[in-house]
Parts: structure tokens; C-alpha cells; sequence
């Protein structure tokens, strides 16, 4: 079953960033047709049949928070009008479905087993396996990136809080290349978006922003998976 939108701590920080603030408005706001948010799921991530998934996206957190961030999108006039940053959009949410299940799918599969409750996770080595995929996101992302947000000097359309949101899950779990100033078109983004003079402040002002993670946490959280 979908999660339900409130549950998602990408919708809180859309909403707020409408001016839709408190519990009870948000709430409010999540009745009738963002319930509905699955409706706006791009094609490219439909499951072929009625039983299959996107076999990476293991928790389908990936798939159900860029079809949320669409409908949120859609309801809040946050979809660009221009058909080639509609394009361009999709091509970072794209990269971003990559980025995320790959570092899912490695903590999760690959460096952890919930059926091996001896086999301990380790992060240090879930990070050195996960370094080089993040060299090669960062190089697809960087020209996707007009500067400092996806369609240049203007207002932050939909994507761009899926890519905030993705970047910090990112950088929770991998925080050298950020603190580094690797990649500055994507620091940059960071802090133009964390600073940008919008009711998005708000959000950040409040305690909410703080707590846990946007989609994924960065250590193990599937225990059901695996069989025995």
C-alpha cells in the first residue's frame, strides 16, 4: 500500500513552501486528490504487470515520492510551462531514482542482511562502495543543473525539492564530497535552495526540518526482504 502523503517529509516541506502551515491545514491538504498522488506516476516507472516492481526500488519509496512530488507539483503550479524544462525535470528525477535505489539497494543487500543478524553493518565499507556510484551521479546531475537550481536563476519548480531532498539523504550517508566541495554546482544548489527567499524558510526555521530523513535513512531499515 502507498504511503500516505503525510507521511512524507518531502510533501511537509512542499506544503510549507505554499504557505500551507500546521498539522491540520496539511492534513487538510492531503485529502482528495494528492490521496490520489499515484495517478501522476510517470510512465517510465509503471511496473510492467500487475505483479512486478522496479526490482531496485526496494521499499517503493523512490517510485511513490516522485509521483507525491508531481501531484503536489500539478495542485501548486510547480510544473514548468516550458516543454524542454518539463524534459529536464524528468531526466534529474531519473538520475535521482538511480542515486537512491543504488545506495538503498547497497546498504540493504549488498553491505547488510537481515537474515544474518551476525553479520553486522558496516558503514565505513557501504560508503567506499558507494564513493564511485556518487562520482558518476554527480557528472550526469552537473549539466542537468542550469545554476543554481534546474532551470537556472528563477523559482524552484518540482524537481528541485526532490533533488534537495535526495541530496541530503545523499549527504547523510556519504557526506565527504559535500564537505569537500567536490561537486560546487551541487553545493551550490544546496545552499541557494536551504537560503532561498520564499516561505521555504519557514520549513527550515522549524524543528520538523530537522528530524530524519526526506525518503531513506542511511543505515539498514528493510528487514522482510530476504528469505531464510
Amino acid at each position: 500500500m502507498p504511503m500516505k502523503p503525510m507521511e512524507s517529509k518531502v510533501c511537509r516541506m512542499m506544503l510549507t513552501s505554499r504557505m500551507v502551515l500546521g498539522e491540520e491545514h496539511q492534513k487538510k491538504a492531503c485529502e482528495g486528490e494528492l490521496e490520489k498522488y499515484m495517478d501522476h506516476c510517470p510512465e517510465w516507472l509503471h511496473p510492467r504487470d500487475d505483479t512486478t516492481n522496479n526490482w531496485m526500488d526496494l521499499d517503493c519509496k523512490m517510485t511513490e515520492t516522485i509521483a507525491l512530488v508531481r501531484a503536489i507539483g500539478v495542485k501548486y503550479f510547480l510544473i514548468p510551462d516550458d516543454p524542454a524544462m518539463v524534459e529536464r525535470a524528468e531526466q534529474v528525477e531519473k538520475v535521482l531514482f538511480s542515486i537512491m535505489n543504488t545506495m538503498v539497494y547497497l546498504i540493504n543487500k549488498i553491505c547488510f542482511a537481515p537474515n544474518n543478524p551476525e553479520k553486522e553493518f558496516d558503514p565505513v565499507y557501504a560508503q567506499s562502495r558507494f564513493a564511485k556510484k556518487f562520482v558518476s551521479f554527480a557528472k550526469k546531475l552537473d549539466p542537468l543543473l542550469e545554476g543554481p537550481f534546474i532551470m537556472g536563476d528563477t523559482l524552484p519548480i518540482h524537481a528541485d525539492y526532490l533533488l534537495y531532498a535526495c541530496l541530503c539523504d545523499l549527504k547523510e550517508f556519504l557526506p565527504e564530497p559535500f564537505e569537500k566541495n567536490e561537486y560546487p554546482k551541487i553545493n551550490d544548489f544546496m545552499e541557494k535552495f536551504y537560503t532561498y527567499r520564499s516561505p521555504i524558510r519557514r520549513w527550515f526555521q522549524s524543528e520538523e526540518s530537522k528530524k530524519g530523513e526526506f525518503i531513506r535513512p542511511a543505515k539498514p531499515h528493510i528487514m522482510t526482504l530476504l528469505p531464510r
